[in-house]
């Protein structure tokens, strides 16, 4: 088997499902309970998010558990708007965003929320001087992707912050990080954010565990009530087994940083190849995550190519996975001009430090093999 679909979720790595394992089996106890095996875990709890925290350059009070980015995304986005409703409803961002963003900011906008899109460039990428000229006084919530899920475009995000404190000190920055860890050394003091979410299935941790940052004066409304667990912003018994794990998956992760060159060469090796079979490149290969390869290729929808791949046992994705299953093409190429025929041709490529270059070879061997008995069949 050949898994180029990592953007879509990540194996988990061997060491984390022990520990879920073990944790799940015999160090199951809640942390919430005053009992010696609740006290044990929730130290364990309490040892999980001091790791994190460490790794991602804040204080541990500013982490929070939920059951994934989508939650965390949810709750950042509704839990600012909620928050600060009497100071503004207005927020930005853009349509090539993640649909966990999307459709939230749909719900906000049938709320009474005024949602107002920024203009991108061709690779998604936020338009600097559009965001200058948008920002209001009553901007609220600026939320943005730092790398883009199905493309792989990074966002300028150092500057895009300094620029919203500057033209507004109230406004609120949310980064959508999903996508980042373990594929480009980010620093979430540098991007000088108030919220950021993860999710551990990304970077080889278990599903089912996100990680929203928030930064320790943010003003946010909790959506989900319940006990006093993570500190009154998510009610809920903490999944202990997948944090702890989740702590251990996102520390390999940034080691592996040390490998990304590696695959980097794999991704641009795969590139220069499908170019000789006429594939166009969508991702832009000096500004992207460097483990994402967006590709089409003219007159074959990609659903033909995938099915032909998955034959072999070779998985790549069409688009995002939450969305890859409709007939409609995908929205984010939609959003960067594409037309609704050239949207259902895209091939998302994407590696992780699991992958060798011989798979890519084989890939490479095999693709251009369906790719040339397609054109006699057509």
């Amino acid at each position: 088997m050949i898994y180029f679909d990592n953007n879509a979720t990540t194996p988990v790595y061997k060491e984390v499902a022990d520990i879920i394992y073990e944790y799940m089996t015999k160090k199951f106890a809640n942390p919430n309970s005053i009992h010696k095996l609740g006290i044990i875990a929730n130290d364990e709890l309490f040892n999980s998010r001091e790791k994190i925290s460490k790794l991602l350059k804040t204080n541990n009070n500013e982490i929070y558990f939920t059951s994934g980015a989508t939650e965390s995304i949810n709750t950042a986005l509704k839990g600012i708007a909620y928050a600060n409703k009497n100071y503004g409803k207005h927020i930005l961002s853009t349509e090539a965003e993640h649909s966990a963003t999307i459709n939230t900011l749909n719900n906000l906008k049938q709320n009474g929320y005024e949602i107002e899109y920024l203009k991108i460039d061709k690779y998604g990428a936020v338009i600097i001087e559009d965001l200058k000229n948008k920002i209001r006084e009553d901007t609220i919530l600026v939320t943005l992707l730092a790398a883009n899920n199905e493309i792989g475009t990074l966002n300028s995000i150092e500057e895009i912050s300094k620029i919203i404190k500057e033209k507004n000190k109230n406004t609120y920055f949310h980064v959508d990080c999903v996508q980042v860890v373990g594929k480009i050394d980010f620093d979430l003091k540098k991007y000088n954010c108030d919220l950021a979410s993860f999710s551990a299935h990304k970077f080889h941790g278990p599903k089912g565990v996100g990680i929203l940052y928030k930064k320790e004066k943010t003003r946010i409304f909790p959506l989900i009530h319940g006990g006093s667990q993570e500190r009154g912003i998510r009610g809920g018994t903490q999944n202990l087994s997948g944090i702890v794990g989740t702590s251990i998956a996102i520390k390999k992760s940034f080691e592996n940083l040390k490998e990304i060159d590696k695959i980097e060469k794999m991704r641009n090796y795969i590139a220069e190849e499908l170019k000789k079979i006429d594939a166009d490149i969508i991702t832009p290969l000096n500004n992207s995550v460097p483990n994402t390869l967006a590709v089409t290729f003219d007159n074959i929808r990609s659903d033909i190519i995938i099915n032909a791949l998955s034959e072999k046992n070779i998985y790549v994705s069409t688009s995002a996975a939450c969305s890859s299953k409709g007939a409609s093409g995908s929205r984010v190429m939609k959003s960067l001009g594409y037309s609704e025929k050239k949207s259902k041709e895209i091939i998302r490529i994407s590696l992780s430090y699991l992958n060798t270059y011989e798979e890519a070879e084989i890939f490479v061997k095999i693709i251009k093999n369906i790719k040339n008995s397609l054109k006699f069949t057509n």
